[in-house]
């Protein structure tokens, strides 16, 4: 019977030296002692440490063969999809959907003044002599605009959470 504990310092460093990882090279190292062990059993070993220096090889070699055929590559947490989910895209359907009906609502005056300064980028005074007004009244016409957008969107916004969560009581 060999005595492999005087030998498994020098198969660890053997191995961790080419596979650089601490974990592979324990196991490594362990299974290499695991067949020298059970080589001894049934066969003579002259040199142990010699047999188990190629068992050693052998189990790298293998472990750098699985690798490549494995060819895979962990998922890492920050992988990123720049595609939206389709959650997300349904969401942002419903809001330009309800930024429409809330631009149509306008009084016409304001949504024109509206469109030519934040869609078209028309300045105050290019609006104001286009449709009459002074620089005043166009400034007057974005701003209410503004306010009557973002309150529809936020009254649609909170119709939406109420639907959600309406939803999600049912399902529990």
């Amino acid at each position: 019977m060999v005595d492999l504990t005087i030998h498994r310092n020098s198969l660890y460093y053997f191995i961790l030296k080419r596979v650089r990882d601490p974990w592979i090279s324990e196991d490594l190292a362990q299974e290499t002692l695991t067949r020298l062990l059970l080589y001894s059993r049934n066969q003579t070993v002259v040199d142990a440490q010699a047999l188990g220096f190629q068992i050693a090889t052998n189990l790298v070699r293998d472990h750098f063969r699985a690798l490549k055929r494995s060819d895979t590559q962990p998922l890492s947490e920050d992988l990123v999809c720049d595609t939206p989910a389709q959650e997300q895209v349904s969401i942002d359907r419903q809001r330009v959907d309800a930024f429409n009906r809330a631009l149509a609502a306008m009084p016409p005056l304001r949504r024109e003044v509206f469109v030519r300064r934040r869609l078209d980028g028309q300045s105050y005074a290019e609006i104001a002599a286009a449709l009459q007004l002074s620089n005043s009244a166009v400034e007057k016409h974005v701003v209410r605009a503004l306010q009557w957008l973002h309150q529809e969107m936020s009254r649609h916004d909170a119709g939406r959470e109420m639907q959600h969560a309406s939803t999600e009581e049912r399902h529990e």
